[in-house]
C-alpha cells in the first residue's frame, strides 16, 4: 500500500537530508562544487520510487545508493591522498601514535628506547605498504605486499623481543638481517613488477629456511627457548608468509600489470 502525497514527501525530505550527511564522506572540494546536485537529484530519485513501488521502491534505492556512495567516496579520498603525500605520512603518523598508546597504558615497563624503536617499526612499515600499493592497481597486489610486510615487520618484532634463535642478544639471531637484506634487495631489482617481486619474495622464503637448517646443523639455540622445535615452528610460518606473497605476486603478474611498474623512481 503506497503512502499519501505528503507522506512521501516527508520520506522524500527525510532521505535528502540523511544523504547530505552521508556526502560529508566525499572529500570537501568535491562536495562544495556537486553536493547541492547530488541531493537534489536524490530526492527526485526518491518521490520516482515512492510513487512507483512506494516504500520498497525507497528502500531499494538507498540499498544501491550506499553500495555506491561507500565505493565512490573510498575512490575519491585515495585519489586525494595519493596527490598530497604529506597527508600521507600525517595519517600514518597519527597511526603509529595510536598504536603506541597501546603499550603506553598497558605495559608501563616500556623503556624510551622501545617506544623509540616500536614507533620507528610501524612508522616505518606504514610507509613501505604506502609505497607498495601505491604502485600496484589492484587489491590483490596490495594484499601481496601487505603479507610481506607483515611478515617482515613481525621478523623484526619477535626478534627484539624474545629472540627466535634462542636469546634476542644471541648473535645467532643476526642472520635474520640477511633475510630482510635479500628481500629488500630483490625489491629494488624487480622494481615492484609482480612476476619479478614474485621471485624477490620467494628468495626471501629461501633464505629464512636456509637460517632455520644452519642453526639445526650447528645445534644454535637448541639449549635456550623456544628450543629446536620452536625454531622449526617459527621458520615455517615465516616461510609460509613470503611463499603465500610471492605466490599472489605471480597470480597478479598472469593477469595485470601494476601502475607504476617498471617505471624509475
Amino acid at each position: 500500500m503506497k503512502a499519501s502525497p505528503s507522506g512521501d514527501e516527508r520520506a522524500a525530505g527525510v532521505s535528502e537530508r540523511a544523504y547530505r550527511s552521508l556526502l560529508r564522506a566525499y572529500p570537501r572540494e568535491l562536495r562544495d562544487e556537486y553536493g547541492d546536485e547530488m541531493a537534489l537529484c536524490f530526492r527526485d530519485l526518491c518521490r520516482e520510487e515512492l510513487e512507483d513501488r512506494g516504500g520498497l521502491g525507497l528502500a531499494a534505492l538507498w540499498a544501491r545508493t550506499l553500495t555506491e556512495l561507500l565505493y565512490t567516496a573510498l575512490k575519491e579520498r585515495r585519489s586525494v591522498l595519493a596527490g598530497n603525500t604529506y597527508r600521507f605520512v600525517f595519517g600514518i603518523a597519527l597511526a603509529t601514535a595510536f598504536l603506541l598508546l597501546i603499550p603506553l597504558l598497558a605495559a608501563p615497563a616500556w623503556t624510551l628506547g622501545d617506544f623509540v624503536t616500536a614507533g620507528a617499526l610501524i612508522f616505518g612499515t606504514g610507509l613501505a605498504y604506502v609505497l607498495v600499493a601505491g604502485k600496484g592497481g589492484n587489491i590483490a597486489y596490495r594484499f601481496a605486499g601487505g603479507v610481506a610486510l607483515a611478515a617482515a615487520f613481525l621478523l623484526v618484532w619477535i626478534n627484539l623481543a624474545v629472540g627466535i634463535i634462542g636469546e634476542p642478544d644471541e648473535g645467532a639471531n643476526l642472520m635474520y638481517i640477511g633475510v630482510l637484506a635479500v628481500g629488500i634487495a630483490g625489491v629494488f631489482v624487480a622494481r615492484f613488477r609482480p612476476q619479478e617481486m614474485a621471485r624477490a619474495l620467494m628468495a626471501t622464503a629461501f633464505a629464512q629456511a636456509l637460517v632455520a637448517v644452519i642453526a639445526l646443523i650447528f645445534g644454535l639455540g637448541s639449549g635456550s627457548p623456544p628450543g629446536v622445535l620452536g625454531i622449526l615452528i617459527l621458520n615455517g610460518f615465516f616461510v609460509s608468509l613470503f611463499v603465500a606473497s610471492s605466490l599472489l605476486f605471480r597470480h597478479v603478474g598472469r593477469d595485470h600489470t601494476p601502475a607504476g611498474a617498471g617505471q624509475e623512481g
